[in-house]
């Protein structure tokens, strides 16, 4: 008896020691979990009983940055873990640069993490919903812009009629020419507080200008009389003294005025100049001086160097030249007093 009570402590000892095995056996079973990591193109497989995030990456080897992320995910005994590594992200802003750190994103989460809020007129160098990337620079430029508005006068035209009711030399305002106005808008350009130029200029007119007609007298005279019959017999030779002028004749007739632009040669060579005068030279010799006199007017002291149809023709005496186109319009045709000065 006492043999068969040990062998059936024996097998009891086994028994036991078998249940322990098959139920450690289980709970080993239980905990180990299957990890798949990815960081950036590694891809790490592992064991482990211990779950915990740290702890895989530390037994992984894997170490964090600043502003790495981990996601984590797990489906029934397996766990996935992505690790995502932060990457710098330049922004300029108004020319002040700043630099945050992200995984990914867009521009515009960029822009939230530097606490940069764009108004109106701040101009982004990519959309902000751009995907943000690994050595990305991003520029914000505050763009503005101001006007100004200038007037300026338009000059009138000038149209001409013709008329043979009227001498050649003949001239005379039908209509007042009258300057127009037109106002000028110029936009102009800043960046960052920086002038940039022009972006754009707006004309526009105000006020029409007014075309000056005149009347241009074109019928050939008849008579030389228009001269004065001192001219056919070459004027008067009793001399004399005019404004301490010592003079040899005088001839009385009918004057008109004209102008040209700067530079005209006249047809003895010279330039055209206040004071030289257009003669017909059969008459009046070029290079004679002379002093002119009108009603209410003196052009004063002239020397005879030009020539002109309407001298050549008889309808005038001289031909005065002045400054300006108004000065010839104001003078128009007058009877004058020319002294041949000795």
């Amino acid at each position: 008896m006492p043999k068969l009570k040990l062998k059936t402590k024996r097998v009891t000892a086994f028994v036991l020691t078998l249940a322990i095995i098959f139920t450690a056996s289980l709970f080993t079973m239980d905990i180990f979990k299957d990890v798949y990591l990815t960081d950036g193109e590694r891809e790490i497989k592992l064991r482990t009983y211990s779950t915990s995030t740290e702890s895989i990456l530390s037994k992984a080897q894997v170490s964090l940055q600043y502003a790495d992320e981990v996601k984590r995910h797990e489906n029934n005994n397996d766990i996935y873990i992505d690790v995502l590594r932060a990457f710098p992200v330049l922004i300029n802003y108004r020319e002040e640069p700043s630099v945050v750190m992200l995984t990914g994103g867009t521009v515009e989460d960029a822009l939230d993490k530097a606490d940069i809020v764009l108004n109106e007129n701040d101009v982004c160098s990519v959309p902000i919903t751009t995907d943000v990337c690994k050595g990305m620079s991003v520029d914000v430029d505050e763009v503005t812009y101001s006007k100004k508005t200038v007037y300026s006068s338009i000059e009138f035209d000038t149209s001409f009629e013709y008329s043979e009711d009227f001498p050649k030399g003949y001239e005379e305002i039908k209509v007042e020419g009258k300057d127009g106005a037109k106002q000028i808008t110029t936009t102009y350009k800043y960046v960052n507080g920086e002038y940039q130029g022009e972006s754009g200029k707006i004309e526009s007119i105000t006020d029409e200008p007014v075309t000056q007609v005149v009347l241009k007298g074109t019928a050939q005279s008849q008579q030389v009389s228009n001269i004065g019959d001192t001219t056919q017999s070459g004027g008067t030779g009793s001399g004399g003294v005019i404004e301490g002028l010592s003079y040899s004749r005088v001839l009385t007739g009918s004057a008109t005025a004209y102008t040209a632009s700067a530079g005209a040669l006249t047809a003895t060579g010279v330039p055209a100049y206040v004071g030289g005068v257009a003669v017909n030279p059969n008459v009046i010799p070029y290079g004679s001086k002379l002093y002119i006199v009108a009603d209410g007017y003196t052009y004063g002291y002239a020397t005879a160097v030009d020539t002109g149809g309407a001298l050549m023709s008889g309808s005038a005496l001289v031909d005065l030249y002045m400054s300006t186109y108004d000065e010839c319009i104001n003078f128009g045709r007058r009877n004058v007093t020319v002294y041949v000065l000795n």
